[in-house]
């Protein structure tokens, strides 16, 4: 339907007085915007022309009946008599610039061609702004067409505003479910209104961790393309992970290397528990108290290129200190042709306020000296399975307390050979 001479139809029915209040011209732009990223440039000036006919008829219907028709617009659509008393005012104040924005101002565009003609506005200073805000409103539409056929994940910046709010989106909606309550009261005087709203924020902060670790966990677990090149080292490797999908976290340490088909047995001989996690593993309620009572609690996830640990594991300890390391598939090792697997290890020490995967939520305070952890592991290795061959190598920089990473390391990582 978005082809052609209907792409003519929609714009000009989106800027045509009357049938403008009931057809949205964006789809028709951004239609557009589709096709000529395809190559049609017709489809452009189709909507273009589609665009300036309509603006260019509702003037001269305003010029020619303005008066008349707005009545019956009212009469049609009472909301509308609000609209055109403000489009009055505006175009009695800043004619020139209504018209040229009018496009960029959400409903008033619907009438300020037919408001500019009803009052006399010079048909040459209409036809040249019209046409401007025609070029700067549907432009924008038609750039967003040709940025979705592209395909958002080829802009990093948009790519990283999409994934925020797609992790943030319960979060989100509570704030302004939130916003919303404290406006309608302060306008009404509610009583107690401070009490009431932290009452909602509170409800509605537990609901979105409660929706988050057992709803929608396993949703962020999408299938990503993590084989690494065969040109690659393993020095090339990101040895970071960060808890969650965005870029607008800390990042954590990633310091184990494991080449072998799987680390899992290694874990259980060196006495390691391996744990659920909730992006792995369908917990309920009563499943999670469970393990809570067993003092295995569920470990958290973190993203390795956008992509939860395969698995965890943690020493027998207390709920509120444990150490604990989650492994990652990333492939085939360039030298050896073997899986490769990556590890962070660290070690939670009490609990801590933290933003997390979108919502806020108390979790383990990480201790941030992770080479202990690492060292700790290596002497573990040596004393109860001395037949592996383990190494340290300096794959990446040393690192420090700052914005950017919650850990500091000599940047060695262990190399395990299974």
């Amino acid at each position: 339907m978005f082809e052609g001479f209907s792409l003519f139809l929609g714009a000009l029915a989106d800027a045509l007085i009357g049938p403008n209040l009931f057809v949205p011209g964006e789809p028709f732009f951004i239609a557009a915007g589709y096709q000529l990223y395809q190559g049609a440039w017709s489809a452009v000036l189709f909507v273009m022309i589609g665009g300036l006919v309509g603006d260019q008829l509702s003037y001269f219907i305003g010029l020619h009946c303005g008066q008349r028709v707005q009545r019956k617009i009212i009469l049609v659509q009472p909301k509308t008599k609000r609209l055109i008393a403000r489009c009055r005012y505006l175009m009695a104040k800043r004619g020139s610039y209504i018209i040229m924005f009018a496009r960029l101002l959400g409903p008033i565009a619907w009438i300020v061609p037919f408001i500019a003609g009803s009052h006399k506005v010079k048909w040459r200073s209409f036809s040249v702004f019209s046409i401007v805000g025609l070029i700067l409103g549907g432009g924008q539409f038609i750039i967003w067409g040709l940025i979705l056929a592209h395909g958002v994940e080829h802009f990093p910046l948009l790519n990283e505003a999409k994934i925020f709010v797609v992790e943030h989106q319960t979060t989100l909606l509570a704030l302004m479910l939130v916003t919303l309550m404290g406006i309608i009261g302060y306008r009404y005087r509610w009583r107690y209104l401070f009490a009431k709203v932290s009452v909602l924020l509170a409800t509605l902060l537990v609901y979105c961790n409660y929706a988050h670790f057992f709803w929608y966990s396993d949703d962020f677990n999408t299938e990503v393309n993590n084989r690494i090149k065969a040109s690659e080292s393993s020095s090339e490797l990101s040895y970071k992970a960060f808890p969650g999908k965005s870029a607008y976290y800390d990042a954590q340490a990633i310091n184990i290397q494991y080449i072998g088909e799987t680390p899992r047995p290694l874990m259980n001989t060196l006495g390691w528990i391996e744990n659920k996690t909730f992006s792995r593993n369908e917990i309920e309620f009563a499943g999670y108290v469970s393990l809570l009572r067993s003092q295995t609690p569920p470990v958290s996830d973190l993203y390795w290129q956008k992509k939860p640990q395969d698995m965890a594991f943690q020493l027998p300890g207390t709920l509120m200190k444990r150490s604990h390391i989650r492994w990652w598939k990333v492939g085939v090792q360039p030298e050896t042709k073997q899986p490769l697997w990556l590890g962070a290890i660290s070690y939670d020490d009490g609990l801590k306020l933290t933003s997390y995967s979108g919502i806020m939520t108390i979790l383990h305070s990480i201790d941030p000296n992770v080479d202990k952890e690492r060292d700790k592991l290596e002497e573990q290795i040596k004393q109860q399975r001395p037949d592996i061959r383990i190494e340290k190598q300096q794959l990446v920089q040393q690192e420090v307390m700052d914005e950017e990473h919650d850990y500091y390391t000599d940047g060695n990582i262990l190399i395990i050979s299974g």
